[in-house]
């Protein structure tokens, strides 16, 4: 049972929402079909009908010169009285096809959609019934909401733990964390997700990995005795909440910023970490959930040592890890590549330097699997917490 602060701090974070803006794409409305935008995360920029039942759908960025992969949402609605099919083109300076089409009748099922694609093009078909409507999405829809409900739904210990809030984001929404506290020990392993707001598979690896760390199961019962977590599973909750391609609010990279802390959110979690480690905690490992075009896991080289002249704690357990889940689910391709970049601003690389602890950049492809996702994350947490006892 949540305590009545959680309770209060719950409904804060779920009601408290910035002034709304007006999300509705230019040019959307047919006399036959209506395309609309007007929910969390939804994304289109403009439409065009350029046959009898064949529209195009124009796709734009939230600013020029960005990593291409288009975000798109959108609810499309047959005005008609009878059944119709309509053809619709998808179209975005490049990269379009990054995010594969999928539909949904708003029951959190997820559809993929045969398509046919070109240079800047995505084309597919889509039949609707009489007065029905439908949501088209790239990914799965996982908006700001349900990260909230989901972390409430987590806590099994509530003198343990809580949901908290870090701080707030460019546009005043509150970035929300599970704080899972042990009085007994001061090692702490930190669980980051969603910098980039359409890699949706990674925060489905998240998911499915938070969801088994908090779960009745014995050995991670046994594991939360020993550890400290904290798990902040949307740490753009203003990308996500606007369909941005890559960006927050403010228009930057938040996995560039951690060197530089220009964004209220890469502040708010550095505030906690240092406060953490200034009353004894000690990072032991942190990761840091993405998608991209395969499953791999980038790690800091075995042997570096923070600009302090400390070296990274207990290195090889990273690659005994890594190794070990390769082994447990051999059937999915992954990949693991060691690297450090002192002045990128990745958010693996500022716990190198400032907390001489190993963190992982966990990305998983695009197209995978949802099952493989869920078999990779279980394994993760295995290994790691065997690797951690």
């Amino acid at each position: 049972m949540l305590s009545l602060a959680s309770v209060a701090l719950f409904s804060q974070l779920s009601l408290q929402q910035p002034e709304e803006v007006d999300r509705e794409p230019k040019d959307c409305s047919f006399e036959k079909v209506d395309f609309t935008t007007n929910f969390a995360v939804g994304r289109l920029h403009h439409c065009e009908k350029t046959d009898e039942n064949h529209y195009s759908l124009y796709l734009e960025p939230e600013r020029e010169k960005i990593n291409p992969s288009p975000w798109y949402a959108f609810a499309v609605e047959n005005l008609t009285e009878e059944s119709q099919t309509i053809d619709i083109t998808l179209v975005a300076s490049e990269g379009v096809s990054r995010y594969k089409p999928k539909r949904s009748a708003g029951d959190d099922m997820w559809h993929p959609i045969p398509f046919s694609e070109g240079d800047g093009w995505l084309q597919f078909e889509l039949t609707l019934s009489a007065q029905t409507k439908e949501l088209i999405a790239g990914q799965e829809i996982i908006d700001n909401v349900h990260y909230i409900e989901w972390l409430s739904s987590l806590i099994k210990e509530p003198q343990q733990s809580e949901v908290i809030s870090l701080g707030v984001s460019s546009e005043g929404r509150n970035l929300a964390a599970l704080e899972h506290k042990v009085k007994s020990s001061d090692k702490w392993i930190i669980l980051i997700g969603r910098q980039h707001p359409p890699e949706v598979t990674g925060a489905l690896a998240l998911l499915h990995f938070g969801e088994l760390l908090f779960s009745d199961e014995a050995y991670v019962v046994k594991f939360r005795q020993k550890y400290n977590i904290l798990l902040v599973p949307n740490m753009n909750p203003d990308g996500v909440y606007h369909g941005n391609w890559r960006l927050t609010a403010a228009g930057i990279d938040m996995n560039r910023d951690w060197k530089n802390q220009t964004l209220p959110e890469t502040q708010a979690l550095t505030n906690y970490l240092e406060k953490l480690v200034e009353n004894g905690g000690q990072i032991e490992f942190a990761i840091d959930f993405h998608s991209t075009h395969r499953n791999v896991f980038y790690t800091m080289p075995k042997d570096y040592e923070s600009p302090s002249g400390v070296p990274l704690r207990n290195p090889q357990r990273v690659y005994d890890w890594i190794e070990e889940i390769a082994e447990m689910v051999d059937s999915v391709e992954l990949e693991y590549r060691p690297g450090d970049h002192p002045e990128s601003g990745v958010f693996k690389q500022f716990i190198a330097d400032e907390f001489a602890a190993h963190a992982v950049t966990y990305e998983v492809s695009d197209s995978e699997d949802r099952n493989n996702i869920k078999r990779v994350a279980e394994a993760a947490l295995i290994s790691l917490v065997n690797r951690l006892d």
